[in-house]
Formats: structure tokens, C-alpha cells, sequence
């Protein structure tokens, strides 16, 4: 992503234009597209599914429709044939040829001989919900008033009934058929019941195959009938098992259909006469009571044939809208690279160091305000650079002057400590020692030479402070000492002072022939040098003088602990080395070591020191 980033940003104005554009205006028609096309999408695939489903569950309603209408006129002629026999034993127990009795059992004798279908049978009940004849004797006698579809029968005695029923002896409730009539004479309800599962020899597919195969989806999609094991009960094509039937990529997908029974799946399929495999969407329901699987198919190329026709229809679109998009960037990008380049053109001269670089003049747009912008702001800097120029001249001559009056008063301060204050002191020392001799030749004034000699101590103390001051104020004399006995007395005074080994080296002897110059070289020296001590707690610290053809080179080198990774910002120290090193001409370099210390090195030209007065 960052390199992304990084390349878009490099590119010109005119392929970032072109390249914004194209991904805009792209980006919103892929975006827009993919939601017009995911709706459109759902819609098909629902649309598609609701019509096989819909398409299913009419020929599942059509079968099941087909046999109820078998199932109910197949016992509702039973019922009316066992009717009719028992008409006639009743007719002939009128005629005196049986008792009631007789009769009664030979009609139980009828119905026991007969079996509807496999398991079910023929009983009767009265109006009282007693059970007249059941072929299970243990049945015989019993009142089922309570049970519901028992209630049906006593309420309406004749006709059609469905119902479920668990028998005893058995696990589950099973789906039951009855067709019922009424024998008046015997207050008999004559029920022929059966398991409707048990009639599926009754359902003659022809009576619905023709209604099937009319169904179409799309252009080659229809319905077919199978049963759990996979044999072909109505299909437009094929006949037979097939169960072993595999799609494109070896998948038993008949196997897995006649396994889930109800649902939907996809998979590949090459009808007979066809050269190529193509995926097929298929919505399945299953009948129990017969062992059928119901199914509606279609191939998906058909359902997504219009979403096709959108794909090409947005990709035109895309193509359509980068042809417009090129010329209009090349028209609007040149608008704004022509004078973007000539902007750059004075810019480059201005950086060169001609401010008196302008613009000419601009359209009203926003190319011609940074223009007019920018000729208003070079026209500034140069009254500015002019100004700046003048500026540095004075102030560099003025501090220039400064440090030189301040230089040459702190040493004729320093020279008058010591060519007038000094000599003055010294003399009240003699005069004092002369005091206390003449004092000790007379005992009764011991206190009094005591006290001479605390002031002669005193006055010596003075004398001392008042050659430190005046070597302070003037530590370099250059006619008189030299900058090498200077840096040398510094090196003696800090290894006595801060008890760190400390030492001077100077390959020949140099001599400066500006002193004040070599006053700012001493101050650089003692700065670096008690910071190395203070902060840098340094134990070893070499100063080293060189003299190198047109170059003096000062060396600072201690061991300490080095400068802190974040230098304190209101450290005057290294400022205070920097501005004296500038205000020299010299090249002041500082290399830091953390845990090893720091070298602070200056070097010098020797056009700017010797034989040179002074520095203004």
C-alpha cells in the first residue's frame, strides 16, 4: 500500500488526473453495477426458485390430488359392494331363510375374508361408537365414542375420511383411509380402512405424466418423478435406474437427492444427445406414501442468461466513459501544466539567486492567482534579501566592535590589576613584614604582631587573588606569555583543581599576532574542557596545539560519558563554542562517543591570525 502511495504520488499531473478520474468515476459504476447486478441476481435466483417450488408443489399436489381420488374411489366401491351383500343376507333373514343372528354372522364372515389392500380391513361401529365386528376380537364390544375420527363416522355415517392411527402393538402413527355406509336396518356403519401407503399400486401415472412433462423452465428446464432408489417413474428423456448417475466431476448426485429427499442442489448434467455437461439447479419434495421424489429443474446458463447481457451492457459503459474520460483530462490537465511549468522555470532561476524572476500575465483562474501570488511574494523577498543583506553587514560589524571593546576593556582592566593594583598590594606586603619585625623585637606587643602577620597573610592572599583576576580578565598576553603557556597554566589549574589527569601538548611553538583572537581560542579550550569535567565527568582530558602549514588545529579529547542523546536546550555551552568559532572563520567540528567521550576540534586558518590586528 505505501509503495502504492508512494507511485501515485511520483506520477504527473495529467496521469494523476487521468488515473483519478478513471477511479472514480470506475469505482462508482463497478459499485453500482455490483449492486444492480447482485439485485438483479436475487431476484432471477428467487424469481426462479419460487417458480420451481411453485412448479414442485403443484405436481406434488397433483399426484397426492390423483391418488386421493384412486385411493377414494378404489374403497368407496369396496364399501358399496360389502353394502350390497349385506342387502341381500338381510333380505334373505327377512325372507325367514336366516335368524338375525345367522345373518349377522355371515356378514362378519364376509368381511373377515377380505383384506383392503395389505394390512387394512373392513369393521363396523353403531351409532353409539360401539364396535360391532373388528377382525381383532379384543376390539369387539369396546366403546370408541371418544376417539376423534370415531366421532366423524357416528356424525356423519356415510363417506370419505382420512385420519391417522397407530394399532397395537405398533410405534408410530401412520397415515389412514376409510370410506364408510350405513346399514339402516342393523344400525351398522360399514368401514373399509386402509394404510394409504399401502395403495400405491392404485395410482396410474398416466393420469398425470402428460401434466408433468408440459412443464418447462426456461428454454430446456422440466419435471421429473423418481422414486428412493433412484427409478425413473416420469422423465422427458430417460428410463430406468438412475441411481448411479454422476455429474461432471464424478458426484453421485442422484444418490445424494434420493438421500436428502426434500431440498435444492446443484450439479452438472448432459442429457442424452447433448455434447457438453451444464449445471443444472434442481428443487426436489418428497411423498412418503408413495416413496417419490418430486422435482423441478433448470439449467443455470438460462437463469443467468439476462445477467449476461448486463455484464457486457456495464462494461461497455466502463470502455464508453474512459474513451470521454481521456480527452477531457488532456484538455483540462494542459490548462494547468503549461503555467505549472513556467512557474517552475522561475522558481528553478529564483533558487539560482535571481529574485527579479516574475510571472507574466495569467488568466482570472486560480493558475493566474498563484501567479499574481507569486510575483507579489518575490518581489517581497527580494526588498526582503535586500534588506536582510544590509542587515547582517551592520550587525556583524557592530558585534564585531563589540567583542573587540569588550575584549579591550576587560584587558586593560586585567592590565591594571596587575601593573597598578598588584605592585600596590605587594608594596603594603613588604611594608607589613617590615611592621611585624619591628613589632617582634618588643615582647609586650606579642598580640600585635600576631595580627601583622594575619594582615600580612591577608594583604598576600589579595596579592594572589588579584594576579587570578587580572589573568582571568587578560589570560592571554600574546607579546608577553603566548597562547601555549596560557592553555599549559589551564591544563596545570584544572588537574589541581578537579583532581583529573589533564595535559597540554604543542608539537613547535606558536605565536599569534592578534590577541585578541587568541583570547576566543583560550575560552573555546576552557569551555570544552570544564564541560568534559562537569557534565561528562571526564578523568582524562589531552589539549593539543598544531600549527599545520596554512591551518592551526586546536584538539580537545576527554574520556567522559560523551553529550546526552537530547542535548539540554537552554545549554548556553556548545552555543557560546559555535559563536566563537563563526565569529574566528574557523570550522568547529564536535564528535560525539556515548560511553567514550568527545573530541572538540577547531581549526583555524592562518590568514585570520597571524600578523593580523584587530578583528573589526
Amino acid at each position: 500500500m505505501h509503495r502504492l502511495t508512494k507511485f501515485f504520488r511520483n506520477l504527473n499531473i495529467r496521469a494523476k488526473l487521468f488515473g483519478g478520474y478513471s477511479a472514480v468515476i470506475i469505482l462508482s459504476l463497478l459499485i453500482l453495477s455490483s449492486l444492480i447486478y447482485s439485485l438483479m441476481r436475487t431476484t432471477v435466483e428467487n424469481g426462479i426458485e419460487r417458480e420451481l417450488k411453485n412448479s414442485t408443489a403443484a405436481i406434488l399436489n397433483t399426484v397426492r390430488t390423483t391418488a386421493s381420488v384412486s385411493i377414494k374411489n378404489y374403497l368407496r366401491a369396496v364399501a358399496e359392494k360389502n353394502l350390497e351383500i349385506i342387502k341381500s343376507i338381510y333380505a334373505r333373514q327377512q325372507a325367514g331363510e336366516l335368524s338375525e343372528s345367522a345373518a349377522k354372522a355371515e356378514a362378519e364372515q364376509v368381511f373377515s375374508s377380505q383384506t383392503i389392500g395389505k394390512t387394512g380391513y373392513i369393521y363396523c361401529i353403531n351409532s353409539s361408537g360401539l364396535a360391532v365386528y373388528h377382525p381383532n376380537p379384543s376390539v369387539n364390544g369396546r366403546n370408541f365414542k371418544a376417539v376423534d375420527f370415531v366421532a366423524k363416522q357416528i356424525q356423519r355415517k356415510a363417506g370419505y375420511l382420512e385420519y391417522a392411527w397407530r394399532n397395537p402393538g405398533e410405534d408410530k402413527e401412520r397415515s389412514k383411509a376409510l370410506y364408510m355406509s350405513y346399514f339402516a336396518p342393523w344400525d351398522w356403519i360399514i368401514s373399509v380402512s386402509s394404510y394409504r401407503d399401502e395403495f400405491k399400486a392404485l395410482v396410474n401415472v398416466s393420469d398425470f405424466r402428460e401434466a408433468i412433462l408440459a412443464m418447462r423452465f426456461g428454454k430446456s428446464g422440466y419435471s421429473f418423478v423418481l422414486d428412493s432408489h433412484g427409478n425413473v417413474v416420469v422423465h422427458p428423456l430417460i428410463k430406468g435406474n438412475v441411481i448411479s448417475a454422476v455429474d461432471s466431476e464424478g458426484h453421485l448426485f442422484v444418490q445424494e437427492l434420493c438421500r436428502l429427499k426434500n431440498g435444492k442442489l446443484t450439479y452438472s448434467w448432459r442429457n442424452p444427445g447433448e455434447e457438453r455437461f451444464r449445471e443444472k439447479l434442481v428443487i426436489f419434495n418428497y411423498i412418503p406414501e408413495y416413496d417419490w421424489i418430486v422435482a423441478s429443474s433448470s439449467y443455470t446458463d438460462e437463469i443467468y442468461a439476462p445477467l449476461q447481457r448486463v455484464k457486457w451492457i456495464i462494461l461497455a459503459a466502463i470502455l464508453a466513459t474512459l474513451v470521454l474520460i481521456l480527452p477531457l483530462t488532456l484538455l483540462i490537465s494542459a490548462s494547468i501544466i503549461r503555467p505549472m511549468r513556467e512557474l517552475i522555470r522561475r522558481l528553478t532561476a529564483a533558487t539560482a539567486g535571481d529574485l527579479s524572476v516574475r510571472m507574466s500575465q495569467a488568466p482570472n483562474d486560480e493558475i493566474g492567482q498563484l501567479s499574481r501570488h507569486f510575483n507579489l511574494f518575490m518581489e517581497k523577498l527580494e526588498n526582503y534579501h535586500n534588506n536582510l543583506q544590509l542587515e547582517i553587514s551592520e550587525r556583524r560589524r557592530l558585534e564585531r566592535e563589540l567583542l573587540n571593546v569588550s575584549e579591550r576593556e576587560k584587558q586593560k582592566f586585567g592590565r591594571i590589576l596587575h601593573d597598578d593594583l598588584g605592585p600596590h598590594l605587594i608594596g603594603t606586603e613588604v611594608l607589613s613584614k617590615v611592621l611585624k619585625e619591628k613589632l617582634a623585637r618588643q615582647p609586650e606587643l606579642s598580640e600585635a604582631t600576631v595580627s601583622a602577620e594575619k594582615i600580612r597573610d591577608l594583604i598576600a592572599e589579595a596579592v594572589s587573588k588579584t594576579r587570578n583576576l587580572a589573568r582571568g580578565l587578560m589570560p592571554v598576553e600574546a607579546a608577553v606569555y603566548g597562547l601555549e603557556a596560557s592553555l599549559e597554566d589551564m591544563a596545570d589549574n584544572v588537574s589541581r583543581i578537579y583532581g583529573v589527569d589533564c595535559t597540554f601538548r604543542s608539537v613547535e611553538a606558536v605565536t599569534l599576532g592578534d590577541n585578541t583572537a587568541a583570547t576566543h581560542i583560550y575560552y573555546i579550550v576552557h569551555e570544552a574542557v570544564h564541560n568534559a569535567v562537569k557534565h561528562g565527568d571526564a578523568r582524562q582530558i589531552t589539549i593539543s596545539l598544531v600549527h599545520e602549514e596554512s591551518v592551526l588545529a586546536v584538539k580537545i579529547v576527554d574520556d567522559g560519558r560523551g553529550l546526552p542523546d537530547n542535548p539540554n536546550p537552554k545549554g548556553m555551552g556548545l552555543s557560546i563554542l559555535k559563536y566563537r568559532a563563526d565569529f574566528l572563520g574557523a570550522e568547529l567540528n564536535i564528535e560525539n562517543q556515548p560511553g567514550a567521550g568527545v573530541m572538540v576540534e577547531l581549526r583555524l586558518p592562518a590568514a585570520n591570525l597571524f600578523g593580523q590586528g584587530d578583528l573589526s
